[in-house]
């Protein structure tokens, strides 16, 4: 589908001049053709109409009309004048309310229109010589006196209307002028203050003559810094005119409805394209109506053209139109929004020549293209070019809108992305939010803009992010660079190849030699999977004896461009390595890489960093190539052979020499690397022939660290994967097991140690020897480096063979835990090693009798067999648990039935010797090893001292189980007896029984008997039993069964309790005994759910949690609910009376007469009847309230009532008593009037 399937695209290119609505058929097509939007209908209703029409009496001002070239100013006055003109064009204009409210000045004015161009009269003089010349056309006289002979203008306009009605008396006059503010700005500082003055009085005739008056303006003048030092004239002037703007609604109307107008199935089809795309945009859904009504032009498009104030003739509408002319024919993109943005400007804009000549445009086209070029040349990700050169166009329209061109001042990446809407293909496929997926993309692609151009061009501000075009920094750095590049010597391209080298051979800027590049370096002898030792040079064999001491190897690179004479002595050591080709590829990063290193060593500030990172762009393209071409690019010279890197690996890969996974790329350092330990295997395996060999790559950092491990793992702790590899190099393991009798380098110093006479030692210096600085075992054959000699040394520990010995310290077999928890480097020092001393068979075969061994396994020991160690160590951690044990029982106590079967004195006196014998066992668990168990040192007395202990282990242990097995019945049975009186036969029977089992249980002899604990159990048990036929039968009788149950909930809700309720609210009621009632009713509780199994693990209902103790029950609950039953009828019949009584009282019969006649009857009725009828209602409720509201009622509480008798003390006589009596119902009525008084018993 085309863009024109989709609008009906009516062009709009001719540029509309006022004096063109002098011809009436001209008018007439103007003011057919001008589309009026709802906010222009409202400005000529309501401000241009008003102020023309000379109908009804109105402060007529002058108008001013604002618009922007191109925007439809000139129209507008072309349609206001026509319409003045000619009643008969009213019919042709596009909006109704605008028509209707025109009838007011059609056809009521003749009209001068006129353009002013550029010219040296004033204002006055241009005005009156039009005004002369066009009513001379009309049949007006009018000559306006000279301007040196005026003093008010307003006379002369006054004569001048006169003349005019005569011959039109029922016109008005209309002046229409065009580009007035055009004229204004070229008029001087004096001038212009005569041209306002002369434009007020014009405002002013407008109020009291029927002339008129209209010009037409680019911007609001009033508002225009241009004239504010006018800032007084203009106020007076802007007093008397009214201002009309152009405004960018207007002018998006008028482009949607004429020039790109659409059928209502066209904006169906629009907003069916644009709604996919509306998700990647901040606003897009929100004005999805001005997006489908201005489709193809973005809404912002004309939103940004209004605020290029660098271009003052720039016609929106005009270029739109050329714009979609172009566009008409291409086909609507289906992969992002065919959207016509601000952005396309830029080319009409750049190939325009008068705008390149302007002062403020032309910096920016030449900023422009010198950045478009660099990014169409250098940028890095072509995907996103075009992304990148729309942002480039956007930002370079942006700096003309901000009036400083130098402002810091654009658009930020979301602006970019929702004003020109902005797209990448794929972008949907990203799966997250996709506005913001987008907005990732833009900021990427802007960065990397920033990264090509090396922050040149393009700047943004911290402070709000807006990217914009900096034509602050426009120096090209890529052209300096080329043009260094052309005069650097051989010399320094080697010096900067070096630089390049540095980085992949991973070298660090401090060298081993100052003023040389010499490294020390590693390189892996690959059959034995470990590292040697050597050095690394950029530079010729003329500087090996810088180097020292001498090492294994010496691997040079020579300098390609100016290598330097040396003779190749074909030494086994010594490895070249040559940069035998090189092409474009090499050689142009290269050569920017100096250029840029060396100019920035001359500069400062932004330039030096800009050099710095251009030189860090062109060495990492540098060392991608040197990684890229490294197996083809250089060549390898060994004892006067060279060969490509490849073909030094002697029929395997190099990916099988390094060992990297199928998935990984060998880097440049360790390529060559593993081609030098290929050429220099043989010379490494001459040195060393009996070097162990590694499963695991061991180097000189790592070996200190495999070294602790293997110690670790030789003291028992945990085995790594770098220990057993240790462990298995060195010879120490048989399968899993460590066994050092079977390694040559054990062997080694064994017939060193056998070679020394008793109780001599071996000192270090007779092991470990110093070879240039660097120290061996054996440094001709074993050539071991001094971690792994002690290494060997421990696992002779370990076996019993060997004690270790270094400055502060000495370990034998039961100590390698201390030893490989030393520093591996205090550990390398050792003083000297020795054998160690012969075996304690005594001391061992009376732990073995403590323990429960039998003693004869301690000869296998002596032969090496594990077993027994195994046996006796799983012993004393079993004896040690015991204890810890023990000691937790004894500090928590053994209560026993309220008693503590243990004192505190006597559990602190035995803790201690637990401890003692605890931590005794505890030291025998470093004795895990025959060779261990060879220093075992303890003598036979001091182990047998420990029996007394473990007898009193013993009895601990029973007093413990007679608590866990009797314990809960008694607790049990001690709950229990709180629970019941303790006069109740049962509690004395338990009592009993208590004194009789405690007499046993102090008994040591008697408490540990099984036949005691089953007797005591029974005696128990029968206790609990009768304690639970006592809790039945007490729980039965103070809780309601089921029936009674029943009858309580009947009870609560009888009738009668609720006549009560109801009678309880009149203040003469004694409430007290209904509350009373209620709650002896509430305590009556239910529960039959209880049984004996119930009772078996607690001793107190688990339902309702009765406690007999608590209350005496000397009746059952269900007599006590049945008598509550009968009382309930009881207090019915005493409230009937007590309210009968206090009707028939006098004091409350005058109390009657006052009543309704209705509520007379209700009282009547139950006097008569004396019962309370049998519906209560609330009426019958407040009429006896209303009877008794006289009575006073004093409430006398029993309490205080037997106090007041008791006052004074007793006995005493009736007299007295009457007396006291008296006095008490005198206090509780004193100031009431006795007649109304009713005493309530409480």
């Amino acid at each position: 589908m085309k863009y024109r399937d989709i609008l009906q695209f009516e062009p709009i290119e001719s540029v509309i001049q006022l004096r063109d609505a002098d011809k009436s058929s001209a008018a007439k097509q103007l003011v057919s053709t001008y589309v009026i939007s709802e906010d222009m209908a409202e400005k000529l209703v309501s401000i241009v109409i008003p102020n023309i029409q000379f109908d009804y009496p109105k402060d007529n001002k002058g108008l001013l009309i604002v618009g922007n070239y191109g925007t439809g100013k000139s129209h507008l006055m072309s349609v206001i004048s026509s319409i003045a003109e000619n009643a008969d064009f009213i019919n042709c204009l596009t909006n109704d309310q605008t028509a209707q409210s025109s009838k007011t000045i059609a056809g009521k004015f003749k009209v001068v229109r006129t353009e002013i161009g550029a010219s040296e009269m004033s204002l006055r003089g241009i005005v009156t010589s039009e005004l002369e010349e066009h009513l001379a056309d009309m049949g007006v006289t009018y000559q306006f006196p000279e301007a040196d002979q005026v003093v008010s203008n307003k006379q002369s306009f006054e004569e001048m209307m006169s003349s005019f009605h005569q011959k039109y008396p029922d016109h008005g006059l209309l002046l229409v002028v065009d580009e007035l503010l055009d004229y204004l700005k070229t008029r001087k500082d004096q001038e212009i203050i005569l041209d306002l003055n002369f434009l007020r009085e014009i405002g002013e005739v407008c109020k009291d003559l029927r002339f008129r008056f209209i010009a037409g303006l680019q911007e609001a003048i009033f508002d225009s810094p241009r004239f504010a030092f006018v800032a007084a004239s203009l106020q007076r002037v802007k007093d008397r005119f009214e201002q009309i703007l152009i405004v960018r609604k207007d002018i998006k109307y008028v482009v949607a409805q004429r020039l790109l107008k659409k059928s209502a199935d066209q904006l169906v089809a629009i907003r069916e394209y644009l709604l996919p795309f509306a998700k990647f945009y901040g606003n897009m859904n929100e004005r999805m109506d001005e997006y489908v009504h201005l489709f193809p032009v973005h809404p912002d498009f004309i939103d940004v053209f209004e605020r290029i104030t660098a271009i003052e003739k720039r016609e929106i509408i005009k270029t739109l139109s050329l714009s979609m002319k172009k566009l008409l024919d291409t086909e609507i993109p289906k992969d992002q929004p065919g959207l016509l943005a601000y952005d396309t400007y830029w080319s009409n804009l750049r190939e325009n020549a008068s705008f390149r000549a302007h002062q403020d445009i032309k910096p920016v086209i030449d900023c422009s293209q010198v950045l478009e070029s660099r990014i169409q040349q250098a940028f890095t990700r072509p995907a996103y070019m075009p992304l990148a050169l729309r942002i480039i166009h956007a930002l370079s329209i942006h700096r003309l809108t901000t009036g400083d061109i130098n402002a810091p001042m654009g658009a930020t990446a979301r602006e970019l992305r929702d004003t020109l809407c902005l797209y990448q293909p794929g972008i949907e496929e990203l799966g997250g939010v996709p506005a913001e997926d987008l907005l990732s993309q833009i900021e990427t692609v802007l960065r990397e803009i920033h990264k090509t151009v090396s922050g040149q061009f393009l700047s943004v501000n911290p402070s709000n992010q807006q990217y914009y075009i900096d034509l602050k920094k426009t120096d090209d750095y890529d052209a300096l660079i080329e043009k260094r590049a052309e005069y650097l010597s051989k010399s320094e391209l080697d010096r900067y190849y070096f630089e390049a080298l540095k980085r992949v051979m991973e070298c660090s800027d401090i060298t081993y030699v100052t003023g040389y590049k010499i490294w020390q370096h590693e390189i892996e002898w690959l059959s034995n999977k470990s590292s040697r030792l050597g050095y690394l040079f950029f530079g010729s064999p003329n500087e090996r004896s810088t180097a020292v001491p001498p090492r294994d190897f010496y691997l040079y690179f020579i300098q390609p461009f100016e290598p330097p004479n040396f003779k190749d002595g074909k030494n086994a050591d010594e490895l070249f390595v040559r940069l035998k080709w090189m092409d474009e590829g090499f050689q142009r990063p290269l050569k920017g890489y100096a250029a840029s290193m060396d100019l920035a060593s001359t500069s400062s500030g932004h330039a030096k960093n800009t050099y710095e990172s251009k030189a860090a762009y062109y060495l990492k393209e540098l060392v991608q190539w040197l990684q890229k071409n490294m197996t083809t690019a250089f060549e390898v010279t060994y004892q006067g052979q060279s060969k490509k890197l490849p073909e030094w690996a002697k029929g395997k890969t190099i990916r099988q020499l390094s060992g990297i996974a199928p998935h990984e790329t060998i880097n440049f350092r360790d390529l060559m690397n593993t081609v030098a330990g290929v050429c220099l295997s043989t010379h490494f395996q001459e040195q060393a022939p009996e070097y162990p060999v590694f499963s695991l790559l061991i180097t000189n950092a790592s070996r200190p660290q495999a070294a602790q491990d293997a110690l670790r793992a030789i003291a028992g702790q945990n085995r790594t994967k770098q220990a057993t590899a240790v462990l298995d190099a060195l010879e120490l393991l048989d399968a899993d097991k460590l066994n050092p009798m079977n390694s040559k380098y054990t062997k080694y110093i064994i017939d060193q140690l056998e070679k020394k006479g008793h109780g001599q030692v071996i000192n270090r210096t007779e092991l470990i020897k110093d070879i240039y600085g660097v120290e061996y075992l054996a440094p001709n054959t074993y050539r071991l480096e001094p971690e792994w000699v002690v290494v060997v040394i421990a696992s002779l520990i370990h076996s019993g063979h060997a004690v270790l010995s270094i400055p502060g310290s000495k370990f034998d077999a039961t100590t390698l835990n201390q030893l490989a928890a030393e520093s591996i480097d205090d550990l390398k020092g050792f003083k000297h090693i020795e054998r160690p001393k012969g075996w304690n068979l005594p001391g061992l075969k009376a732990l073995f009798d403590l323990l429960g061994l039998a003693p004869g396994m301690v000869n296998d020991i002596t032969q090496g067999k594990e077993h027994p160690v195994a046996q006796l160590q799983s012993a004393i951690s079993k004896l040690v648990e015991r204890l810890i044990f023990a000691q937790q029982t004894l500090l928590a106590g053994l209560p026993f039935w309220g008693q503590n079967l243990m004192p505190e004195d006597e559990a602190q006196t035995l803790r201690a010797k637990l401890e003692k014998t605890k931590g005794f066992l505890e030291s025998l668990q470093a004795f895990n090893s025959p060779g261990k168990i060879k220093n075992f040192q303890h003598d036979a007395a001091a182990i047998t001292a420990h029996l007394g202990t473990l007898k009193d282990l013993e009895e601990i242990e029973s007093a413990k189980d007679l608590v866990n097995e009797l314990g809960p019945i008694t607790s049990y049975l001690s709950t229990a007896e709180a629970l019941l009186p303790s006069d109740h036969e049962w509690v004395k029977n338990m009592k009993a029984s208590r004194s009789t089992i405690m007499l046993s249980v102090a008994d040591p002899a008697v408490k540990k008997t099984h036949a005691f604990r089953q007797q005591a159990k029974a005696m128990l048990l029968e206790l609990k039993k009768a304690y639970i036929q006592v809790y039945m039968t007490h729980h039965a009788k103070a809780r309601l069964g089921v029936n009674d149950d029943k009858l309580k909930a009947r009870l609560m809700t009888d009738g009668r309790l609720q006549v009560l309720q109801s009678l309880s609210i009149i203040d003469l009621m004694p409430r007290l005994q209904l509350i009373e009632f209620q709650s002896r009713l509430a305590e009556l509780q239910s529960c039959f759910a209880l049984t004996d199994h119930d009772l078996q693990s607690s001793p107190i209902c688990p339902y309702c949690t009765f406690k007999p103790e608590t209350k005496h029950h000397e009746q059952p609950a269900g007599v006590t609910l049945k008598k509550l039953d009968e009382e309930l009828d009881t207090l019915i019949e005493n409230w009937t009376q007590t309210l009968l009584t206090n009707l028939d009282d006098p004091t409350t019969k005058g109390n009657l007469s006052l009543l309704k006649p209705e509520q007379k009857t209700m009282v009547s009725a139950f006097m008569k009847k004396k019962s309370l009828p049998d519906d209560l209602s609330a009426e019958f409720i407040n009429t006896l309230k209303e009877v008794f509201s006289g009575l006073i009622k004093v409430p006398m509480k029993s309490e205080e009532l037997r106090s007041a008798l008791l006052l004074g003390g007793s006995p005493v006589t009736p007299a007295e008593m009457k007396k006291r009596f008296e006095d008490y119902m005198n206090d509780i009525t004193k100031g009431k009037e006795l007649d109304k008084v009713r005493i309530i018993l409480e």
